[in-house]
């Protein structure tokens, strides 16, 4: 059973498998350790880089190492001899022997490692000039001219170390060995990507210490800000602390990860207590748990919550929950809720008037599914869901059940936050849900001022990515 036990260890487990440091009471009463946060990390993932040559060819670079930059063409002579070179000493990659089949080619590395290579692959993803623009990386070969039951005239190893494919065109590819070793389609070389792609996740409940970071170092250091970005993509939530208490501070924040990412609210808002709000956060009412802007067809990735002023008396807290964990504890004990959470589209809808008069509606599955069939978004919203549904009354009542029981769960697991003046509240919106406890604006000597922003996911994990490169092989290190 899961409950009682301890989640998996995230090494090598795939994005989507939710697993590895303890969760619930036992984090009570420590926060993790950088040692935890190293462990959680390592996926297995190697360092590497998309601009990369596969082949010697026309003049291309051979592609060895752990990562080979775009070269000018004025550096193209010099760079090759010292790239094969290299390629020499780093050995265990190259390609020591090719087996021809009908649809792929089987290669043997000096690792001993092997690989199938389906043909039509291997033809539409030719690096040579007339085929790939190595500036851009991008095919200059389409698929519009692409035969997918092609077969090569010859295949061969070439030079003790690549993979020299000939086409009944005439048409000649040379692959290195560590390109097509990094592309292999074994189980582990698609982990590699997956964990590149998406670090594995930390799931957490009753107890969590939710990590923080401080506002100057992740400003200016720029390994203090991939501790950052690990943190928040493992975990899903963080504390920024000590941010000037203005508005605009998150704007600087978020301008030195990629781009704010607007909505019909503005680029950011301010939370504050209205008489006539169009939102229930402008209110001191209780926020059930939610993720942000359900009613849109791409919600944020992340939601922001800069505290400029805090409520003083009881309440205002953040209520935080795990919908990753809730969604695998609701598989295990109710798996028909789980069904039906994943298969019933909802409706969820906004009107009203912000920068324009807007009436949003979308539909969505409470819980999304990955590929592998694992949760990678979830949509909920007691104050945003809409009162039409577009089911028969049967399923509605099923609807009620299962959701009714996922909220208890996340109830079950939830803890609750209440930052002060200069804390920044980071939330993953795919995956935590938030919420906050009611206060009476009446009886403060000051309006509760959160100021509020968002930015994608795509923008934080491509920016983990190139420190990742620029740091080196780190993440081990955290």
């Amino acid at each position: 059973m899961l409950l009682g036990r301890l989640v998996n260890a995230a090494r090598g487990s795939l994005p989507g498998a939710q697993a590895s440091l303890p969760w619930g009471a036992a984090m009570a009463s420590r926060t993790i350790s950088k040692r935890e946060v190293a462990a959680a990390a390592a996926g297995g993932w190697r360092r590497w880089g998309r601009r990369e040559w596969a082949a010697g060819g026309g003049g291309a670079l051979v592609s060895c190492g752990t990562v080979t930059r775009c070269q000018t063409s004025a550096r193209l002579a010099t760079q090759a001899s010292q790239s094969q070179e290299a390629c020499r000493e780093r050995g265990p990659r190259d390609v020591s022997q090719v087996e021809r089949g009908d649809r792929t080619v089987n290669v043997t590395f000096a690792d001993t490692t092997t690989s199938d290579y389906p043909y039509v692959w291997l033809r539409e993803n030719c690096q040579c000039p007339k085929c790939f623009q190595s500036d851009a990386i991008a095919r200059l070969f389409l698929i519009d001219d692409l035969d997918i039951n092609i077969r090569p005239k010859e295949v061969q190893v070439e030079d003790a170390s690549r993979l020299r494919v000939e086409w009944p065109d005439g048409h000649v590819s040379v692959f290195a060995g560590e390109w097509l070793h990094r592309r292999a389609f074994t189980p582990e070389a698609r982990d590699v990507q997956r964990s590149w792609y998406m670090l594995p996740k930390v799931l957490w409940g009753t107890g969590f210490k939710v990590p923080r970071s401080r506002y100057s170092a992740v400003m200016h250091e720029d390994r203090a800000l991939l501790d950052w970005l690990l943190l928040l993509e493992k975990f899903g939530v963080t504390v920024v602390e000590a941010a000037p208490t203005r508005v605009g501070a998150i704007n600087d924040f978020i301008e030195r990860l990629g781009v704010l990412k607007p909505t019909h609210y503005g680029k950011d808002y301010e939370i504050k207590t209205e008489l006539k709000p169009n939102n229930l956060a402008y209110t001191g009412a209780k926020l059930g748990l939610h993720t942000d802007l359900p009613y849109c067809e791409y919600p944020p990735g992340t939601t922001w919550l800069h505290c400029i002023r805090q409520y003083e008396g009881k309440g205002g807290e953040n209520d935080l929950s795990d919908g990753f964990l809730a969604v695998q504890v609701l598989k295990e004990r109710h798996p028909h809720h789980f069904e039906t959470l994943v298969t019933t589209p909802i409706y969820f809808q906004d009107q009203g008037y912000a920068l324009y008069d807007f009436d949003k509606v979308t539909q969505a599955f409470t819980v999304s599914l990955d590929h592998l069939g694992n949760a990678c978004r979830i949509h909920v919203s007691s104050q945003a869901r809409d009162s039409i549904m577009d089911l028969d009354a049967a399923e509605v009542i099923r609807f009620y059940e299962a959701l009714k029981i996922f909220n208890d769960i996340l109830r079950e697991f939830s803890i609750l936050v209440k930052t002060k003046p200069g804390d920044i509240l980071v939330i993953d919106n795919t995956r935590v849900l938030h919420g906050r406890t009611p206060f009476d604006p009446s009886t403060s000597q000051g309006t509760r001022h959160i100021h509020n922003a968002y930015i994608d996911l795509d923008d934080l994990r491509s920016k983990r990515r190139i420190l990742q490169e620029k740091l080196g092989d780190m993440v081990a290190k955290v």
